[in-house]
Order: C-alpha cells, then structure tokens, then sequence
C-alpha cells in the first residue's frame, strides 16, 4: 500500500490559511494535481480525493504524485472567487510573492513545487454545464500539446495565455501544464464528471509507466479559444442542442420563448450549454469550441473575459 506523506504549510494562521501538499511515491518524474483555486471548485476536490484513494491502494507508483486538493482554502470556504483579504484572484497572480499578500504569498509557495514538477494538472470547475475538457497553451507550445494528447478527454481548446495564470507562467518556463474544467457548483458535486476525470488523469500515469493497468487510447481534438453566445433578450431559455455536439455557423442553439431563437455565429464544438432558465440580455448562453485554423471573427466574445450581465431593470 502506498502512504501518502503530508506536508502542511501554513501561510497565514490567524485566517486558517494552510495548504497540504499530499505525496505519494518519491521519485520522478513527479505529477502535481492542483485543485479548488477559488471557492467554486467542488468536483476538482473531489476528483483528487478519488485520485488519491486509488493511489492509496497501489503496492507503488513509479515516480510520485503531489496533490494539493484546496489551493485557495479561505476562498474555498467562502465560497468566493477572489480572497476575502486581499480581493486577489490566485490565478491571476503567479508566480507570486513570498513577502507580498496572502493570496501572492499563497502562489509562491505553489509556485516552489511547481517549478520543480515534470507535469501539472490544475482542476477546474465550470459553474454552467458544460463536458469534461482540457485546456492549455497547445498552440504555442509542443510540451502541452504532447501533454493534452495523452489525456482521455476528447477536447483540448486554446486557453487566453493570460498572464499571472499557473498554466500560462508554467507553460512559459517549459513545463507541461493544463487545466480540465468540468461540470459543477459552488456547492455541489458532480460525481460523474469526477470519475471521469479521475479516469483520465490514472490512464495518463499508465501511458507514463507511473502506476500499472490497462491503458486507454487516447484521440483528442484540437480546437481554438472558446467564443462565447450570449443572449439577446431576456426571457425563458430553453436549449435544443446537446453539449459535445457539433454546431455549424447559423444553428439554432436554443430559444427564448415566445420571442426569439438563439443561433451560433461560429461553427464547432458545444462545449458549455445552459439548462432552461431564465435569462437576461447579455447573460451567457453557451461556450463554443472553434477548429484550429478558424479565421478571428469580427465579432464575438472569447472565452475567459469578464462578461458583465446587461440587466435590465
């Protein structure tokens, strides 16, 4: 059996802000599995509890595997997407600071474990619906593409490269990294899409000879930055669509009732889909993944702007 050993590192008591690093095996290459960056990221956690409860199990792992399930713990608690201290994003503030804030205390001792990993995977969780992906910097770089092709999700998009976000500066420095967002809530788990990930992430440490077992074959689909649909009026929406499904440029995604249809301008993958709601003017209704190649379009939101709700009141 494969013990895990635990180390604790507080970076500010007074708030209970304690990030414990879970390792299990001890030598390389090593994989780091980071999850619940802000307060929304439930499944991730739960996703590497179920990582690390079948490692637990192995007679061994060839390598090691360090997992931080609660990066954020105050925001985590909380609920929230920036800290309640500092109103800082941690995804926004690698490689960060060990004499600045909390949070950019919180990334540069992240950070110190990072730099030194052969392979990340940051777990994320989409708050609308949406199908298990992956994303990173596959364009610019070869390692995340090689990376992203050896894990058993059958989309990769193009993340925005923003800077001061851990798979950006870990991309930089030559590490392969990449995020898998799937679906759930602030406060609710989606046990599926957890077993689903926690499968992908087992098949690429049987495809790197980490732990034994069957592989999967992989065939991933490379796409473009997500473009976002928003609504044009608000009412009753109701999809008519499937998430995974492939669009076309004019297909009716969905309706608002009694008064319009909702189309996409893009072709490609539906990759996030609201359930029937009610929606307001400028609210988002769907994220769609674009093949590689696509021209810009004129027009359009791309994935991870902040989209500011229209409301009328």
């Amino acid at each position: 059996m494969v013990k895990a050993t635990v180390d604790a590192v507080d970076i500010d008591l007074k708030t209970g802000t304690t990030l414990g690093f879970y390792t299990l095996g001890e030598e390389r290459p090593n994989l780091l599995i980071i999850a619940a960056m802000d307060g929304g990221s439930a499944t991730g956690v739960y996703a590497s509890y179920l990582i690390m409860k079948h490692l637990e199990r192995l007679d061994r792992v060839d390598g090691s595997v360090t997992i931080l399930p609660v990066a954020n713990p105050l925001a985590f608690r909380l609920g929230t997407k920036v800290s309640p201290l500092d109103s800082k994003d941690l995804d926004s503030v690698f490689p960060g600071d060990e004499h600045g804030t909390v949070t950019e205390r919180t990334a540069w001792e992240i950070w110190r474990r990072a730099s030194q990993a052969d392979y990340i995977i940051h777990l994320k969780t989409n708050r609308q619906n949406c199908i298990s992906h992956v994303s990173g910097m596959h364009r610019e770089y070869i390692h995340v593409r090689n990376l992203a092709s050896q894990i058993a999700l059958p989309n990769t998009v193009q993340c925005s490269g923003q800077r001061g976000s851990l798979i950006t500066e870990a991309a930089h420095e030559g590490i392969p990294v990449v995020s898998i967002e799937m679906r759930g809530d602030v406060d609710q788990v989606d046990s599926q899409a957890a077993v689903e990930v926690r499968e992908a992430i087992l098949n690429f440490m049987r495809i790197k000879d980490m732990i034994t077992g069957e592989r999967i074959e992989t065939s991933v689909t490379l796409s473009g930055r997500l473009k976002h649909i928003n609504a044009e009026t608000e009412g009753f929406f109701v999809p008519v669509v499937n998430l995974g499904e492939n669009v076309k440029n004019g297909t009716v995604i969905g309706k608002v009732q009694d008064k319009t249809n909702i189309v996409s301008a893009f072709d490609g993958v539906v990759i996030s889909l609201s359930r029937m709601n009610y929606v307001f003017e400028g609210d988002m209704i769907a994220r769609i993944a674009p093949p590689l190649g696509e021209p810009r379009p004129s027009t359009g939101k791309e994935d991870e702007e902040q989209i500011p709700k229209r409301r009328k009141w």
